[in-house]
């Protein structure tokens, strides 16, 4: 977290923020956020969960959470977002997690500009110790933005081969961009029967360290249809387990 200095000598600490982007849909990202920031608020952390995807989010389903506020909300509802209240816009989780959920309506998502999005991350993370952004799975401009703001970009893959495919292009893209001394690549469902191994995409992706999270259909599908984030309900399983070693990575540990 970094420390910056106020006009009046006190030194005032900005949050961390940590993004989680794909290549491929459907290989748990969203999943893998809110069970992080969860794991982060579990913690004592001052959390905030922003849904990234601005046109088809779904955050809120993961958290059975209907939301108070959107950030379109917040866009048309404040003269300037210089000298906005950023906590009123903001959705409390039972588990502790502030959340800003995406537009009720796909089409709201074309007026949130690039100047939206640093304002309200900037004022977010004045706030909150993490600042968990889950993104859709394109390399679009309001994702760029988000990517050049971030502290740490987790990059998720399955062991499926469009997955993989598409995960070694934004490895690529990003390593042009000189942004892939932040980039940390998640292979979920690594355990998962298959024609690729986890170890065999670690070496597709010819990367020198991955983070592995185990194959458990039967408790994700559950808890995403539930909106009960699984390190809450099942802390003691193995996929719980690996989500505490991801938020330790996270925090630095």
């Amino acid at each position: 977290m970094e420390m910056s200095e106020m006009p009046n000598g006190e030194v005032k600490k900005r949050g961390k923020m940590v993004i989680f982007i794909s290549g491929k849909g459907g290989v748990g990202k969203t999943v893998l956020s809110v069970n992080s920031a969860v794991e982060l608020a579990e913690r004592g952390f001052s959390t905030c969960l922003m849904d990234g995807d601005f046109q088809f989010g779904d955050l809120n389903l993961a958290l059975d959470l209907q939301p108070s506020f959107t950030i379109s909300d917040l866009i048309s509802g404040a003269e300037s977002l210089d000298n906005i209240k950023i906590s009123y816009y903001l959705d409390r989780h039972k588990s502790g997690v502030n959340v800003l959920s995406a537009p009720i309506k796909p089409e709201q998502a074309d007026l949130i500009e690039n100047i939206h999005v640093k304002k309200i991350c900037s004022k977010i993370l004045e706030e909150h110790d993490y600042l968990i952004v889950d993104l859709p799975s394109r390399l679009s401009e309001n994702n760029l933005t988000f990517m050049e703001l971030a502290d740490q970009i987790f990059l998720i893959t399955d062991t499926s081969f469009t997955a993989v495919k598409n995960t070694k292009i934004m490895l690529r893209i990003t390593k042009l961009l000189n942004m892939d001394d932040r980039i940390q690549v998640i292979i979920n469902r690594s355990d998962a029967q298959g024609l690729i191994k986890a170890v065999d995409v670690k070496n597709m992706l010819d990367i020198g360290d991955a983070i592995y999270i185990s194959n458990n259909t039967k408790i994700v599908s559950r808890s995403f249809a539930m909106g009960i984030p699984f390190v809450n309900d099942k802390p003691r399983e193995r996929i719980s387990k690996d989500i505490d070693l991801l938020v330790d990575r996270i925090c630095g540990k």
